[in-house]
């Protein structure tokens, strides 16, 4: 599962310049990215590439931090940080006064040319936990609905270009109930609050919820893009089985989303592993290590895309997705880890080949419907960039030398 790291006060970085800018290249005023149902899946890719960059290029980007991109002088388009946590017990909204972590965030990213993105994750919490009474309680929902119209009040304080992606894992695990024969739409959650009009209208069912996070966006910084999290396990396929049903997973995991609002998002993010590939071949840091025996099995993939697991089943998959939902896709949370031929690693030293490959196959990811790529650690102990041999640094800084246009 993923885990957010950062949970401590940002200190005020003022200024703006840079982040993004530019025309939507679909022309409208919020809306989803396209706001033209006769667009294709490329037009879309350039299209939020334009709305959060000015720029038609395929993107990358950084992440988990505050500053780790800017002090290690890593160049990139887009800078991600966690939002945990509810704003009457600790959450993120008490980090700064007035709640004012992302707009200092957003603002240090102006300054360094860099377009913020946030991912919002704290429901995926509670059903992991197995506590779905979460959503129906009066209280928690309307603490954590403030909490996100919060967020994009912030957003549209700095004027800029954002983009905020909502609940990695929360749609895996709705897929999961829905499969045990309770469906978003009919399971119960608190969407009507006097002071949150926004979602006044909405079904007061999971599936009314996620559309109230996009209506809430709308309303308040209607210019900011907004994407939905995919997790691949939410219709498992088996990446040793030589026949898995991998388009018929992708298929599976965007028509779920589009039932619970996707449709009226700007993109999906999907991810690769949550962890560096050598920290799992040694089942979390343990003493023993297994290229396929791991506590994740084989997770180090093959480059040639000739023995399982490989890059090309996950490219397939995206594909799928991104073909059915029709929205671009970014890579989320993509490992540091540097190639190694042997198995495992040390702490913060972890091998992975995930950076080597997707700055070497940037058009293949473009092919499969992807716009951009960000990088970042999912929990302690990974590779990251002090430790990666500045791997991230050369490859960004040769890739924005010569970036692909889509």
């Amino acid at each position: 599962m993923r885990r957010a790291l950062i949970g401590i006060v940002f200190a005020c970085a003022c200024g703006g310049g840079g982040g993004g800018g530019g025309d939507d290249v679909t022309g409208g005023d919020g809306g989803s990215t396209d706001g033209n149902s006769n667009l294709t899946l490329r037009d879309r890719q350039r299209a939020l590439a334009m709305a959060l960059r000015g720029s038609p290029n395929f993107m990358i980007g950084a992440g988990n931090d505050n500053g780790g991109p800017y002090d290690h002088a890593v160049p990139i388009d887009l800078h991600y940080a966690y939002l945990v946590g509810y704003g009457n017990s600790g959450g993120w909204p008490t980090w700064n006064a007035q709640g004012n972590y992302p707009l200092f965030f957003a603002q240090t990213a102006g300054t360094h040319q860099v377009t913020p993105m946030f991912t919002y994750y704290q429901l995926a919490l509670e059903l992991e936990q197995n506590n779905d009474a979460a959503l129906a309680d009066t209280a928690k929902m309307h603490q954590y609905l403030t909490d996100v119209k919060l967020l994009f009040q912030r957003i549209a304080d700095n004027g800029k270009p954002a983009a905020v992606q909502f609940e990695p894992d929360f749609f895996g695990y709705l897929m999961q109930r829905a499969a045990m024969g309770t469906p978003p739409d009919q399971l119960p959650a608190k969407v009507h609050h006097a002071d949150l009009p926004e979602c006044a209208a909405l079904p007061e069912t999971a599936a009314g919820l996620t559309r109230c996070l996009i209506a809430l966006g709308r309303a308040v910084s209607p210019t900011t893009k907004i994407g939905f999290h995919a997790s691949m396990w939410g219709k498992y396929y088996d990446p040793l089985d030589p026949g898995a049903k991998i388009e018929e997973s992708g298929i599976a995991v965007a028509q779920f989303l589009r039932s619970v609002g996707a449709d009226d998002t700007d993109f999906v993010t999907v991810e690769t592993l949550d962890r560096d590939a050598g920290f799992w071949e040694t089942s979390g840091g343990g003493n023993t290590c297994s290229v396929t025996g791991g506590s994740r099995g084989a997770v180090y993939w093959d480059e040639a895309n000739v023995a399982l697991p490989n890059f090309s089943q996950h490219l397939r998959w995206v594909k799928a997705l991104t073909g059915e939902l029709q929205r671009p896709a970014l890579e989320w949370q993509t490992p540091l880890g540097v190639p190694a031929t042997t198995c495992g690693g040390t702490n913060e030293h972890w091998r992975d080949n995930r950076v080597h490959y997707f700055f070497g196959h940037v058009p293949d990811l473009v092919d499969a419907g992807i716009a951009g790529m960000t990088f970042g650690t999912g929990a302690g102990g990974q590779t990251n960039l002090a430790t990666d041999g500045d791997q991230l640094k050369t490859r960004a800084t040769a890739y924005l030398a010569a970036p692909v246009a889509m």
